[in-house]
């Protein structure tokens, strides 16, 4: 079985991650396209760039929705470390 392609019109592709194909799948100036197959595993991810080039609203959105929830994560975690303690 190859190691990247595609099943029924969905991308795949389980060879080794590197931060030059990460780099290219999320912020690549170069690639017009907005959704973009994954560097690794299946299905699809958002070119960065394109997103914030096009979308701005919407990128300063998700960033802060990105954000929000890593705070929200970090809070929860002391909060229960403090009702164990």
């Amino acid at each position: 079985m190859k190691r990247y392609g595609q099943i029924l019109g969905v991308p795949y592709d389980f060879r080794r991650p590197r931060w030059s194909r990460t780099r290219e799948r999320m912020w690549n100036p170069d690639d017009e396209r907005i959704i973009t197959p994954r560097d690794f595993g299946i299905g699809w991810t958002l070119n960065l760039y394109q997103l914030r080039k096009r979308y701005p609203p919407l990128f300063w959105l998700l960033l802060a929705g990105v954000a929000a929830r890593i705070i929200w994560g970090i809070a929860r975690y002391f909060r229960r470390e403090d009702e164990v303690s």
